[in-house]
C-alpha cells in the first residue's frame, strides 16, 4: 500500500509499505480522506516531535513513520477480540495513544497519559491507503455526514474539549487569539457553550467573513492593536475567557493582559519554544491559566454538530490534494500560503 513516510526535515516520501495486520483489539481502516494538521506541518518544517534516535516511550518506534491522525475511512479488517464493529463500517478515530494503566488512563483521561503518544507521530498514521487503530478509539460516522466532512471532527473536538474544561460560558465575553482551525474550533465551541460575545483576532482579512457570518467579531491585528481592540470591544471590562490558539510567547502575553481580573486563559496553542510567562500580571488579578490537550470522547459531539448542520464543514475545507501531490501542493503550498487556508484535505480512497 502507499504511505506518506516521514524520514526527516522536509523529507516525506510516498512509498510502498506492507499492509498492516490487526492484532488483538485493533482494526484496520481503508482511509478515504485525511487532514493536514498543524502538527503535521511542524513535522515537515520543524520543530519535530517524531522520535529519531530515542524510541518513543510507549510505542518503541522511531522514524521513519507515516504521518497523519485526522481521517475518515471504512473498516477493512478486524483483529482478534473486536466486537461491535464490522467490515465496511464508516468510521473515524481518536488518534491518541495511551498506556491504559496510569492514573490518568484509569480515570478515563487518556489524553494526558504519562506515556502519551499520537497516531502519525509515535506510530504509523493515516496518510496512507490503510491505517491501524485500537477499536476502543473508534467513532461511527453518522448518516448525513460525508466521509470528506467527517475529517473535520478531530480538530473540532479540540475546541469542544477545551470548552468542556471551561464549563458553561453563558453570558461571557470570549476572545480567541488565532483564526486557524484550532482557533475556529474554540470559536464554534464557545458559541455553542453560550458565550454572549466572541471576538477573534488574526493577521489579515481571510477569516473576517466567516467569523462575522457566525455572529462573531473579527480584528485584523495587522491594522489594530489586539489589546486596544479588546479594550474598546469590552468597554474596558476585558474578557472573561481568552483562548490562546497560536503558541507564541507574544500571544500568551496578550492573552494574560486582555483577561479581566478573575478571568481565565485557556492555552491550546503548541509552542515551538519555551515561553516566558508574566506571572506578576497573571497573579495580581487572580487570573487562571488553564491548558487543554487534544480530546477524549468529544469527537462524538463534533460529529453530531456536523450532522445537525450546526457547523458547515465546506466553509472550513479550503484545499484538496492527493498523496502524490502532498508535498508540493500540500506542505509547500501551506508554507507559502498558510493564512489563506483553514483545512487542507488529502483525498486517498476517494469515497465521499
Amino acid at each position: 500500500m502507499r504511505a506518506a513516510v516521514w524520514h526527516g526535515y522536509k523529507d516525506i516520501r510516498i512509498e510502498e509499505v506492507p499492509l498492516p495486520v490487526p492484532g488483538p483489539g485493533q482494526v484496520r481502516i481503508a482511509v478515504d480522506w485525511a487532514g493536514i494538521c498543524g502538527t503535521d506541518r511542524h513535522e515537515y518544517e520543524g520543530p519535530n516531535f517524531i522520535p529519531t534516535s530515542k524510541p518513543h516511550r510507549l510505542t518503541g518506534r522511531t522514524a521513519p513513520l507515516t504521518l497523519g491522525h485526522e481521517f475518515s475511512g471504512r473498516i477493512s479488517a478486524l483483529g482478534p477480540g473486536v466486537t461491535g464493529w464490522k467490515v465496511g463500517d464508516r468510521v473515524t478515530a481518536n488518534g491518541t495513544l495511551s498506556c491504559g494503566e496510569c492514573e490518568a488512563c484509569r480515570s478515563e483521561r487518556y489524553n494526558v497519559c504519562r506515556k502519551l503518544g499520537f497516531l502519525g507521530v509515535s506510530t504509523d498514521g493515516a496518510f496512507a491507503d490503510e491505517v491501524m487503530v485500537s477499536a476502543q478509539r473508534l467513532f461511527a460516522i453518522p448518516e448525513g455526514v460525508s466521509q470528506r466532512d467527517a475529517v473535520l471532527c478531530e480538530p473540532l473536538a479540540c475546541g469542544i474539549h477545551a470548552t468542556n474544561l471551561l464549563g458553561d460560558l453563558s453570558g461571557k465575553d470570549v476572545v480567541v487569539l488565532g483564526p486557524g482551525i484550532i482557533g475556529l474550533s474554540a470559536f464554534f465551541a464557545a458559541k455553542a457553550a453560550g458565550a454572549e460575545r466572541v471576538l477573534v483576532t488574526g493577521v489579515g482579512e481571510h477569516r473576517r467573513d466567516l467569523i462575522e457570518r457566525h455572529g462573531g467579531t473579527y480584528v485584523d491585528t495587522a491594522k489594530q492593536d489586539a489589546l486596544e481592540a479588546v479594550e474598546r470591544w469590552s468597554d474596558g471590562r476585558l474578557a472573561d475567557v481568552v483562548y490562546e490558539c497560536i503558541g507564541l510567547e507574544a500571544t500568551l502575553d496578550q492573552a494574560i493582559r486582555m483577561t479581566k481580573p478573575g478571568g481565565r486563559i485557556m492555552v491550546m496553542g503548541v509552542f515551538g519554544s519555551r515561553p516566558a510567562v508574566d506571572m506578576n500580571t497573571l497573579q495580581e488579578a487572580e487570573r487562571s491559566l488553564l491548558t487543554s490537550q487534544a480530546h477524549v470522547d468529544e469527537i462524538a459531539t463534533a460529529l453530531e454538530r456536523l450532522r445537525a448542520g450546526q457547523i458547515d464543514a465546506s466553509e472550513l475545507i479550503t484545499r484538496v490534494v492527493t498523496l502524490d501531490t502532498l508535498v508540493e501542493d500540500g506542505f509547500e503550498h501551506l508554507i507559502a500560503h498558510g493564512p489563506e487556508h483553514i483545512k487542507v484535505l488529502i483525498r486517498i480512497g476517494g469515497q465521499d
